[in-house]
Formats: C-alpha cells, structure tokens, sequence
C-alpha cells in the first residue's frame, strides 16, 4: 500500500506516476486507485494505491473485505480506478465484473481501465467507465520520467523504479556480503555461539550495541556485521539498533542490506527479522515498494514472528508511517532500559 496526493487530470498522468509510487513497474497486476472529493478543488484527488497479483486479485479481494473496507473509511474514500497492467487484452473482463458487483468490497468504480505495460507512450484503454466520469475512453501513458513521483524518489533515495517486482525480489534474495569466506564462516560460527550463551552484563551488552552501531557509518564493517548479527540475537539488543539504524535511515537500510546478505538461509528466524528491518527503513526513506515486497517476504520466511507480521500488516494497510512512529518509540524504550534504566 503506497500513498501520495495529487489531483486527477488524466489516466495517462496517473500511470505515468504508479512506477514512482509503487517503487517498481508493475507486471500482470491490478492496481487500485482510491479517490476522495474535495469541496475546496474540482475534480478528485489520488490516494493510497493498492497492488495485487492479477491472478488472484478477487480472491484477495475476499479474503480481505474488511481490510479493504476499513482502509475505505479511514482515507475516506468514495470512489476507486482500478488499472490492469497486462498484455493480454482479456485480462480485465472477468475482473471488472466482480468490481461491479455487490461482492466487491470496495468503494464506486469510477473507471477499469487496461494498459499492457507501464511505459511512456503505450496505449492505454478504458474497460469501463462511469457515464458521469467526462475522460478519454483511450490515451497514452505520459512521461514516466517526468513525472512528480519519479523525480521525488530519485530524489529522497538516489534510485529508479525496479523494472519489476522481480528485481525487488532478487534483491532480498542476494547473499552477495563480499565478505571473505574464512572470515564469514568465523562470524557465522560466532554468532551461533553468542546466541547460544546468556549474557546479562549490561557493559557487555552496551559495548555489543555499539560496535553493531558503527555499521551505520560503514556498512562493510566486518566487525560491526558481527556485532549486529549478535543484536538481532535477542531484543534488548535488537530493538535499541532498529534505533540507531532509523536515525539515518539510508545509511542504515545499506547496513541492513548487508547484514540481510550476510544471515545464512537456513536461520528463518533470523533472516525474517532483518528482512523486517529493511522492509522498515525502506518505508522510512520512501521506497515504499520495496517496503512492501520485504515485509511480505519476512512473513513467508517465518510466520511466527510478532515484528515481521507487524510490519507485514502495517505496511499492508497502509499504516506506514504510523509502523515508523511505533518502531521509534519501542527503540528509544529499548535504548532507555540498555543504556538509563
């Protein structure tokens, strides 16, 4: 779930902006646009976007009719654009039949409308529209490039869209660390040790933080990889680090990067948990679709952690920013009993 506000021009306009939301290109997907009137403005204003796989959007639909309807009522929204992002000029049929009927558990279809692809310039065309919607019942996707969302991501982040989900899923995957492998293996083995021990010195655990914390400033810090591994080891270290990595959130998403790559595997529980933490500071630095993708991916990693199935629903519903305030509070409470209490 991704949200940003701008006011309905043109269908062109507002595919032309999904990339820079969404934080990748969509592919086979159903992407909802939730609207709300505004009194003061003419015309309707953008906002959360929803992405689904078009493959089981309906059932998704289903299965989740109070989400959908509740994030309705919060946003207050009154109207939805459903976009289908497919190739195949029969994908939206089916679909648009369901988002018509009394089954959908959304808000008044305004328009589904079809594209193939989100590039500029492709063809894009209207499945249905309202009588009382005055658009172009065909057009073009605008300038990808140059529209408002792109130019904000690129500028709060450095990066363009992924050209796919894929890629964003290929980046969580990569255990690419660069780290030596006689040195990797000495760190792996050290911190099944540690986990293994009980620590209850708090100058042991203070000075564990701190090296971990180092890894902020330098994400290629062997030492501070070691340290944070040891972290997510237990929450009185774990949660302060969410900390100190939220303070300088991109800097700190590199480091969680890296220490995603450097998790072996086989340990599920842990890597959920670092999987969760980027999908944090993802959200943290607007790169809202790969906040969406890692949290989804904490959760199938391991479905039994309270913090990656928090984020998972927080980001779902479109409660970021508010999952951000939560996490900071808990690491500054966190950072009080290791450090003041």
């Amino acid at each position: 779930m991704s949200t940003y506000s701008q006011t309905l021009t043109s269908h062109g306009d507002i595919l032309a902006n999904i990339p820079g939301i969404l934080g990748f290109y969509p592919q086979d997907s159903l992407v909802i646009a939730f609207f709300e009137r505004n009194d003061d403005t003419p015309g309707l204003h953008l906002g959360p976007l929803a992405r689904l796989d078009l493959d089981d959007a309906v059932e998704t639909l289903v299965d989740n009719q109070q989400q959908f309807a509740a994030l309705s009522d919060r946003d207050n929204a009154d109207a939805i654009i459903a976009y289908v992002v497919s190739s195949d000029p029969l994908a939206a049929d089916d679909l648009a039949e369901f988002l018509l009927s009394e089954d959908s558990p959304l808000p008044t279809v305004l328009a589904i409308i079809q594209v193939p692809e989100i590039t500029s310039g492709t063809g894009w065309w209207t499945v249905y529209q309202q009588l009382s919607l005055s658009a172009p019942r065909s057009g073009v996707v605008s300038e990808v490039a140059g529209s408002l969302t792109l130019q904000q991501m690129i500028l709060d982040t450095g990066q363009l869209p992924a050209l796919s989900r894929e890629e964003l899923e290929e980046r969580l995957n990569s255990t690419a660390h660069g780290i030596d492998e006689e040195e990797y293996q000495d760190i792996i083995a050290d911190v099944e040790g540690y986990e293994n021990e009980i620590h209850f010195l708090r100058d042991d655990l203070q000075q564990e933080y701190e090296k971990a914390a180092k890894g902020v400033s330098n994400p290629t810090d062997t030492q501070a990889i070691r340290a944070a591994l040891r972290c997510f080891t237990t929450p009185m270290l774990r949660d302060p680090l969410l900390g100190a990595l939220l303070d300088e959130p991109q800097q700190g998403l590199a480091f969680a990067e890296r220490l995603m790559q450097t998790v072996p595997r086989d340990w599920l529980k842990m890597l959920s948990q670092v999987t969760a933490t980027v999908a944090v500071l993802a959200q943290a630095t607007g790169q809202t679709g790969l906040a969406g993708v890692a949290a989804h991916k904490a959760t199938e990693l391991s479905d039994t952690e309270n913090f990656p199935n928090l984020v998972d629903r927080s980001i779902s519903r479109g409660l970021g920013s508010k999952l951000i305030t939560s996490v900071r509070q808990g690491a500054s409470k966190a950072h009080y009993l290791l450090f003041d209490a």
